[in-house]
């Protein structure tokens, strides 16, 4: 998996190799990084539609119609030049805060990569070492099997030949 890492092209902020799940997740919660995933999810919400539509009605009723006129005057006439430049604006700032937060996803995936990435590289290290647990019972296992054969044929050898057998005083 650490070849995946190292060969990908879209990391951003052009991550280093090695870096640690630690250091990413101290860039993904960075007051930037909560800031633009704030602003992107308030404007992909329905309130910020039902403000647009109020914002653009008043906006269109004010400059256009009397009904305010006693409050406040005409600002900004027909073709809304304030309005357009305005919007153009607030387009070119909700498209940068959307792609800051889609590099903080890629920094999410990345920081999830990393983590199962060791998790799994601790997995294969304690399977080793359980691996090399289970070869030692094993070989003890041997041993023990080798030292019962052994008294096994002792034993056989005496009832055998009783004679070679020191005897009890």
């Amino acid at each position: 998996m650490r070849k995946k890492l190292e060969n990908n092209e879209i990391l951003p902020l052009g991550l280093p190799e090695g870096i640690k799940p630690e250091q990413l997740r101290r860039k993904l919660h960075s007051v930037e990084g909560r800031t633009a995933e704030f602003i992107s999810n308030w404007a992909g919400s329905m309130p910020f539609v039902y403000f647009h539509v109020i914002w653009f009605t008043l906006w269109f009723v004010i400059n256009s119609t009397n009904v305010f006129s006693n409050h406040v005057k005409p600002f900004d006439p027909f073709p809304y030049g304030l309005l357009t430049m305005l919007v153009s604006l607030e387009a070119i700032f909700l498209a940068t805060f959307i792609m800051i937060n889609q590099n903080r996803q890629v920094l999410v995936d990345t920081y999830r990569e990393l983590e199962e990435e060791e998790e799994q590289e601790a997995e294969e290290q304690e399977q080793e070492e359980l691996e090399e647990d289970v070869q030692d019972i094993q070989k003890d296992l041997d041993d023990i099997k080798n030292a019962i054969v052994f008294i096994q044929q002792k034993i056989s050898t005496h009832e055998k030949n009783p004679q070679t057998a020191p005897e009890k005083k």
